[in-house]
């Protein structure tokens, strides 16, 4: 089962992405999803992309640069494509996608800058 925690483990632990996109287990998603999301390689474009077929292709998941992706891990029933701010869960056993995306932390300015606007809405 996929946890909040394992997703956070994820994010932490592939923070960034590796020197080159040889590093990837890209083997891993041709021997447990691509039969059923249609997944590519498209290496004819300006850049090196993965196409996964089974999202919709206006979806910004649809075509991803292999420079983009930090890692790809296995699960029991699922496959992660870890990103810098999102990760897509494709399933093993049907079309199924399901995409986290990370929520934006807030910078000390940001939480500074609320918290004088909401003192000066009060006044």
């Amino acid at each position: 089962m996929i946890t909040r925690e394992v997703i956070d483990t994820l994010y932490k632990k592939y923070s960034k992405a590796p020197a080159s996109p040889d590093y990837l287990d890209i083997p891993l998603l041709f021997d447990y999803v691509a039969e059923h999301h249609n997944i590519t390689i498209d290496m004819d474009g300006p850049v090196d992309a993965l196409v996964i077929n089974s999202v919709e292709p206006g979806s910004p998941f649809h075509r991803i640069p292999l420079r983009r992706i930090h890692a790809i891990v296995p699960f029991e029933e699922w496959v992660a494509i870890v990103l810098h701010s999102s990760i897509i869960f494709l399933s093993r056993k049907g079309p199924k996608v399901s995409i986290h995306i990370k929520p934006a932390q807030l910078s000390i300015l940001d939480r500074a800058r609320m918290a004088l606007e909401g003192n000066l809405g009060k006044k």
